[in-house]
Protein backbone atom coordinates (compact mmCIF):
# COMPACT_ATOMS: atom_id res chain seq x y z
CA UNK A 1 0.00 0.00 0.00
CA UNK A 2 2.84 2.37 0.79
CA UNK A 3 4.46 1.66 -2.59
CA UNK A 4 1.21 2.51 -4.34
CA UNK A 5 0.86 5.79 -2.47
CA UNK A 6 4.47 6.69 -3.26
CA UNK A 7 3.91 5.90 -6.97
CA UNK A 8 0.87 8.19 -7.17
CA UNK A 9 2.71 10.93 -5.29
CA UNK A 10 5.54 10.72 -7.84
CA UNK A 11 2.97 11.03 -10.63
CA UNK A 12 1.58 14.20 -9.04
CA UNK A 13 5.03 15.78 -8.66
CA UNK A 14 6.39 14.73 -12.07
CA UNK A 15 3.46 14.00 -14.44
CA UNK A 16 4.16 11.51 -17.22
CA UNK A 17 4.62 12.42 -20.88
CA UNK A 18 2.85 9.19 -21.77
CA UNK A 19 1.20 6.38 -19.84
CA UNK A 20 0.34 2.82 -20.77
CA UNK A 21 -2.23 1.02 -18.65
CA UNK A 22 -2.46 -2.78 -18.52
CA UNK A 23 -5.98 -4.08 -18.00
CA UNK A 24 -6.53 -7.83 -18.26
CA UNK A 25 -3.03 -8.07 -19.75
CA UNK A 26 -3.75 -5.76 -22.68
CA UNK A 27 -1.81 -2.50 -22.90
CA UNK A 28 -3.60 0.68 -23.91
CA UNK A 29 -2.37 4.23 -24.15
CA UNK A 30 -4.08 6.47 -21.60
CA UNK A 31 -1.91 9.55 -22.12
CA UNK A 32 0.40 10.80 -24.87
CA UNK A 33 1.72 8.91 -27.87
CA UNK A 34 4.07 5.94 -28.17
CA UNK A 35 5.29 3.97 -31.19
CA UNK A 36 2.76 1.29 -32.17
CA UNK A 37 5.52 -1.32 -32.38
CA UNK A 38 6.50 -0.67 -28.76
CA UNK A 39 2.88 -1.00 -27.66
CA UNK A 40 2.77 -4.38 -29.43
CA UNK A 41 5.98 -5.42 -27.66
CA UNK A 42 4.42 -4.36 -24.35
CA UNK A 43 1.60 -6.83 -25.04
CA UNK A 44 4.16 -9.59 -25.62
CA UNK A 45 6.00 -8.72 -22.40
CA UNK A 46 2.72 -8.67 -20.47
CA UNK A 47 1.99 -12.19 -21.68
CA UNK A 48 5.52 -13.40 -20.85
CA UNK A 49 5.47 -12.00 -17.32
CA UNK A 50 1.80 -12.71 -16.60
CA UNK A 51 0.95 -9.03 -16.14
CA UNK A 52 -2.79 -8.47 -15.70
CA UNK A 53 -2.77 -4.91 -14.43
CA UNK A 54 -0.36 -2.07 -13.87
CA UNK A 55 1.01 1.04 -15.52
CA UNK A 56 4.17 2.19 -17.28
CA UNK A 57 4.80 5.94 -17.43
CA UNK A 58 7.33 7.85 -19.49
CA UNK A 59 8.74 10.76 -17.50
CA UNK A 60 11.18 13.47 -18.48
CA UNK A 61 14.31 13.60 -16.36
CA UNK A 62 17.64 15.36 -16.74
CA UNK A 63 18.87 12.18 -18.50
CA UNK A 64 15.99 12.20 -21.00
CA UNK A 65 12.78 10.19 -21.01
CA UNK A 66 12.79 7.33 -18.51
CA UNK A 67 10.20 4.75 -17.56
CA UNK A 68 8.45 4.64 -14.21
CA UNK A 69 6.53 1.51 -13.18
CA UNK A 70 3.54 1.02 -10.93
CA UNK A 71 4.00 -1.41 -8.02
CA UNK A 72 1.70 -3.90 -9.81
CA UNK A 73 4.38 -4.69 -12.40
CA UNK A 74 6.94 -7.30 -11.36
CA UNK A 75 10.44 -5.88 -10.84
CA UNK A 76 11.84 -8.62 -13.09
CA UNK A 77 9.98 -7.09 -16.05
CA UNK A 78 11.28 -3.52 -15.67
CA UNK A 79 14.54 -3.98 -17.54
CA UNK A 80 12.82 -5.77 -20.41
CA UNK A 81 10.43 -2.83 -20.79
CA UNK A 82 13.39 -0.43 -20.73
CA UNK A 83 15.25 -2.45 -23.36
CA UNK A 84 12.33 -2.57 -25.76
CA UNK A 85 11.61 1.12 -25.18
CA UNK A 86 15.22 1.96 -26.08
CA UNK A 87 14.91 0.05 -29.34
CA UNK A 88 11.67 1.74 -30.40
CA UNK A 89 12.09 5.32 -29.28
CA UNK A 90 14.79 6.19 -31.85
CA UNK A 91 14.59 9.93 -31.36
CA UNK A 92 10.82 10.04 -30.78
CA UNK A 93 11.14 11.63 -27.34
Amino acid sequence: MLASAFYWLQRAVNPPLFAIDFARGEPRIVKGLVPAAWLADCAVLAAQFGIHRGRVDGVRTWRGVELRFSPDLPAASHQRFRNTFGVHRAGKF
